[in-house]
């Protein structure tokens, strides 16, 4: 099967449709790779977490990299990916962070039980960070049948 560059709509489609993103954090000689919860906002990815590893890293080295994959449905053969390049922040304005938090509710109303239990309150107490990723480069593919 050959491989497609995505157009820019479609590699917004799979920013837009995907919830997990997998960013790769460096300092110095340490990398650090972890999949977190997204939503895409306003040319930006946006999510909650716990402070830690990622913050610490993200504050000496806010360059990071993504990539997003649609292989959830179609398995290991044909899929979409979207990779890319941009600052990692953590969202300290109210405003931003409310903004935020409102963009990513229809996600955590679907987050299982246990995790709106535990997550909910901490994130309403502010225990948890607001992140958002603005990407600098953005590229996508798609490995699927050749279209006749």
């Amino acid at each position: 099967m050959p491989r497609y560059d995505l157009s820019a709509d479609e590699t917004i489609r799979v920013l837009a449709g995907e919830r997990v993103v997998r960013v790769a954090f460096r300092d110095g000689e340490t990398s650090y790779l972890i999949p977190l919860g997204y939503v895409w906002l306003d040319s930006a990815l946006l999510g909650v977490a716990d402070p830690g590893r990622k913050t610490r890293m993200a504050e000496s080295n806010p360059s990071v990299a993504f990539q997003v994959d649609t292989s959830a449905e179609t398995g290991v053969f044909e899929w979409e990916s979207v990779t890319g390049d941009g600052t990692f922040q953590v969202v300290v304005d109210e405003a931003e962070r409310q903004q935020a938090i409102a963009a990513l509710q229809p996600v955590i109303a679907q987050a299982p039980e246990w995790w709106q239990r535990e997550q909910v309150p901490r994130m309403a107490a502010g225990s948890l960070v607001v992140w958002k990723i603005t990407p600098t480069r953005i590229s996508g593919c798609r490995y699927a049948p050749a279209t006749e």
